[in-house]
């Protein structure tokens, strides 16, 4: 593809076995009214369903805006995020998974936002959380107008990617050394964008976001959350702004929800584990786990 931004936004979309989910959402980013040029940049992770076969078939019909990108193997979710951005080349990107979907509106408006808002690297939404049939099942909270800086993020990522635009220049070395094998990685790449700029919200509900049982996320261990969780607040010592408060803080709060996780199992040596290295990062994290104190007579 050509690097010298032909189009000013193009979207990215990852997928993987989403058969029945990426008409859809194909069809919620063409039906986008846009005043600026804009292309859709695919990343399929070597789909066996009939995923290409339906890519294939937009492509014919919109040959100068669907791009697909067929892989002849699976580079994981993380993998065919960085791969796929990589061959983006407007000025500005926005993402979607291949299983959420977009409002009428959004792309005009996060357009617009950056173009009037040079201080922003980037500028995400709130969306509706649906299940599989398309049911609206709940939707993330009201925002401020910014998130802030990095340390907000380290300690809480509210960010769901799929609701994100941001400016070509965040693609940095930090970005694409991002692992592909890393399980989570949204917080990082936000972590990253903060360094071109503030991070702007919306606070409008401009797309849907999908969450069900099969889903990557949803069917991964907990563990190895936890661990790609871990390292993406440990790569902040790499990024500027980054205070070592705020990444005491984060990982506190992380090995706080492994004390919340283990208690309710009843498994207490585990709680009591994380509650000590919670503890060791930040004193106060025993007011923040209150029930957890008991297990120090255990």
């Amino acid at each position: 593809m050509n690097n010298e931004h032909p189009v000013k936004l193009s979207v990215t979309v990852i997928t993987y076995n989403q058969e029945h989910f990426i008409e859809e959402t194909l069809d919620s980013i063409l039906s986008q009214k846009l005043n600026v040029p804009f292309d859709i940049v695919i990343g399929d992770d070597a789909s066996t369903d009939k995923t290409p076969d339906i890519l294939k078939k937009y492509a014919e019909k919109y040959p100068e805006i669907v791009k697909p990108i067929f892989r002849t193997k699976n580079f994981g979710h993380t993998g065919n995020y960085i791969e796929t951005s990589r061959m983006a080349t407007g000025e500005y990107i926005a993402h979607l998974d291949g299983d959420d979907l977009m409002l009428l509106g959004k792309l005009q408006k996060q357009v617009d936002f950056l173009d009037s808002h040079q201080e922003c690297s980037m500028v995400h939404h709130l969306v509706s959380f649906i299940d599989k049939q398309g049911n609206i099942t709940g939707k993330t909270k009201e925002r401020s107008a910014t998130v802030g800086t990095i340390n907000d993020i380290i300690k809480q990522n509210h960010i769901i990617n799929s609701s994100n635009m941001f400016r070509r220049n965040c693609l940095d070395e930090h970005f694409y050394n991002i692992p592909h094998s890393l399980m989570l990685h949204d917080k990082l790449a936000h972590m990253i964008k903060t360094q071109y700029g503030k991070v702007c919200v919306i606070p409008e509900i401009l797309g849907s976001y999908r969450v069900y049982s099969e889903s990557i996320f949803k069917s991964a261990s907990s563990y190895k959350l936890f661990k790609a969780q871990i390292y993406t607040v440990d790569y902040a010592k790499n990024l500027k702004g980054a205070s070592e408060k705020s990444i005491r803080a984060g990982k506190s709060i992380l090995y706080l929800a492994r004390v919340r996780e283990y208690y309710k199992k009843k498994n207490y040596t585990r709680a009591k584990y994380y509650l000590m290295l919670a503890r060791n990062l930040v004193p106060y994290s025993y007011d923040a786990c209150r029930f957890a104190l008991k297990l120090l007579v255990k």
